[in-house]
């Protein structure tokens, strides 16, 4: 198995993935398990934004955009966030997260991330990605 979490996770289970083309690929992932949020990443490692390619990037803006509508609509999230660091696992990927209507002013924005812990939830975050899944194909 690679040491890269989203190398990774070409091997998740098909329950786990929203899309995937040659180039790009949407799952839930290990230790992300947060209903609504999900990991887009260039299936073949690369580092930072200086590392894919430009047809890859041509590629990135249409998907993220459809991506995010079809979270919009299978969740009614009113913002879908796109975060990249590149320090923990460095390949060029994105923690895609649907921002709940409910959620708390003091917790949007980065400070979502402190959901984490507490909102792990594999079987709910399955069953968001199928309503993901399917609102992609539509």
């Amino acid at each position: 198995m690679s040491t890269c979490l989203p190398c990774a996770l070409d091997d998740a289970d098909d329950e786990a993935v929203v899309y995937r083309d040659r180039a790009w690929a949407c799952e839930v992932s290990d230790g992300y398990e947060v209903p609504g949020w999900f990991v887009l990443r260039l299936r073949r490692h690369t580092e930072g934004w200086t590392g894919p390619t430009a047809a890859e990037l041509a590629e990135f803006g249409p998907l993220a955009q459809r991506l995010s509508a079809a979270i919009q609509q299978a969740t009614g999230a009113p913002r879908v966030y796109f975060m990249s660091f590149g320090e923990n696992y460095r390949h060029f990927h994105f923690l895609v997260i649907a921002r709940d209507p409910a959620l708390q002013p003091d917790r949007r924005g980065a400070a979502i991330l402190s959901l984490l812990p507490d909102h792990r939830d594999l079987a709910a975050s399955l069953a968001v990605a199928a309503k993901v899944r399917t609102a992609l194909t539509a």
